[in-house]
């Protein structure tokens, strides 16, 4: 039986800042307060009170982006499995800095809900967690998940009953 997987992201997720518009182009209602705030702090009169308020606003949603950024800086670029050898590499910001390699049966997926995200353990270590950000959607990491996990019992049953 020849198993096999392969994922691997599309050019433009490779660099980091694309990354990152493209969250912003495809989530705009989550930036419409922002743009209130800043249409705001143009908007005379300029009193202190308000300005005060409208930059303290401002400060707590860029909260929101650098959460965002922070889960951006490793990205999962590819993930293959290959009869019983499973690849993946991780991105840092834009160069792929880890390329991983290993028998299936050394490597897990888990899920992990609130937020959303993909826990990749090698040897039960937490190797990278892929949240669902950007081509890495949930519907994505979901069918990973479970792709992997069905070929990894498949092999696992196929080993266990393979002739001596």
């Amino acid at each position: 039986m020849k198993a096999s997987i392969h994922y691997q992201i599309q050019k433009p997720y490779h660099i980091f800042a694309q990354r990152i518009l493209r969250f912003v182009l495809n989530r705009f209602y989550l930036y419409i307060p922002d743009m209130v705030l800043i249409a705001l702090l143009v908007i005379p009169p300029y009193h202190s009170q308000k300005i005060l308020l409208i930059v303290t606003g401002l400060v707590i949603l860029g909260f929101r982006d650098l959460v965002l950024m922070r889960r951006s800086i490793y990205y999962l670029n590819d993930f293959e499995v290959d009869e019983h050898n499973v690849r993946f590499s991780l991105i840092k910001y834009n160069e792929v800095v880890e390329n991983h390699e290993n028998h299936i049966a050394n490597v897990a997926l888990e899920k992990a809900v609130n937020p959303f995200r993909l826990i990749i353990k090698e040897n039960n270590e937490v190797v990278h967690e892929q949240y669902a950000l950007g081509y890495w959607d949930k519907k994505r990491l979901e069918e990973l998940y479970d792709k992997y996990n069905n070929l990894k019992e498949d092999v696992t049953l196929e080993s266990m009953f393979k002739a001596r």
